[in-house]
């Protein structure tokens, strides 16, 4: 991105600055009151001209001041943005919310969505981790009477997930008991993901190797793995949308909004990007899930052993506060890193 000399970044600020508070687009008059640059109105309209002709700015329509581009939220974003520490009050807020007993992970992560929803003032995101990334402590296989087996999953982290299969044949429970304890020793410690392509590759050896009970124990685990690519996406605060003016002026936008929400596969992309990434990730004007939405996404991924398992994050306008937003996504996201160590561990 080409850099701004120092008169065109204050001018871009300002405007940015502006618009974020009020929504309105920024005039000339305005910005060579606040920008701290001695130029009439009529200079600061000729360097306002030049960023919308470089694209960091533009006009909705005709005598109407200027508003940021998605490019001008971006180099505001990299380039210009104060780092902010957040306010001891809302650290303890953040931390008294997810101050829970060893409960479920389940619970943590759809309490973090609540209270990142509720201290940033935007509909919150958070991404568990994907199943065939849970590394398992214990598989145990339940009869259901008939042709039905329950295979429940206990994780390390205590995550637990139960998956139904519908078995060629019907087994005893003390046969079931058995695969479990085979699979147990098989498995112990790999990721759902690695038991799977363990299974598989047992599967393809030499079938003479293995007696009948190995045989159906490998037969009936592959059937229960076969959903591991599952996720799961806590999402709270979703009227907070109806906040917006941006939105609320535009039926069509609220509608294609709360599609996403509903369906979820566009948000859990757009969280994907920052699971490779350290620190806090801000996408803005995602067109390729969100066409033309003006959206904005601040997330971070969290971690649970060593490497980040999950995300999570706030979605909302492009003229979201950034400054205020990025702390918080920060802290929570660290919270909940924390929490999963302590109960790994």
């Amino acid at each position: 991105m080409e850099s701004l000399a120092e008169r065109d970044t204050r001018v871009l600020k300002t405007v940015v600055v502006q618009y974020i508070a009020t929504g309105e687009p920024v005039g000339s008059r305005t910005v060579a009151k606040l920008c701290g640059l001695s130029l009439s109105p009529a200079s600061i309209r000729n360097l306002m001209l030049d960023l919308e002709e470089r694209g960091f700015l533009r006009q909705p329509h005709t005598s109407a001041g200027r508003l940021p581009t998605a490019l001008g939220f971006r180099y505001y974003v990299d380039y210009i943005l104060p780092v902010q520490e957040l306010a001891p009050k809302v650290q303890k807020q953040i931390k008294n919310a997810l101050a829970l007993p060893e409960v479920e992970p389940q619970e943590l992560f759809r309490q973090a969505s609540r209270v990142l929803s509720a201290v940033s003032g935007h509909p919150a995101l958070v991404l568990a981790p994907r199943p065939q990334g849970m590394r398992l402590k214990h598989i145990q296989f339940i009869s259901m009477g008939g042709d039905g087996v329950l295979t429940v999953l206990v994780a390390q982290d205590h995550q637990v997930q139960t998956r139904f299969v519908r078995s060629t044949m019907r087994y005893t429970q003390e046969q079931l008991d058995r695969f479990s304890q085979y699979l147990n020793e098989l498995c112990q410690n790999l990721t759902l993901g690695e038991t799977r392509r363990q299974i598989l590759a047992r599967m393809e050896e030499d079938k003479n190797l293995f007696d009948k009970i190995v045989s159906q124990a490998l037969s009936l685990s592959r059937q229960a793995l076969q959903n591991e690519e599952e996720e799961e996406l806590y999402i709270e605060g979703t009227s907070q949308i109806l906040d917006y003016p941006e939105f609320t002026e535009d039926v069509e936008k609220i509608r294609a909004l709360f599609k996403a929400f509903e369906e979820k596969h566009h948000l859990i992309t757009l969280l994907d990007q920052t699971l490779a990434s350290q620190g806090v990730q801000i996408i803005i004007s995602p067109d390729e899930q969100f066409p033309e939405m003006q959206l904005s996404v601040v997330a971070s991924s969290y971690s649970g052993d060593h490497t980040p398992v999950g995300s999570l994050g706030v979605i909302g306008p492009m003229r979201m506060d950034y400054g205020r937003v990025i702390p918080i996504v920060r802290y929570t996201a660290s919270m909940v890193t924390n929490l999963l160590k302590k109960w790994h561990s």
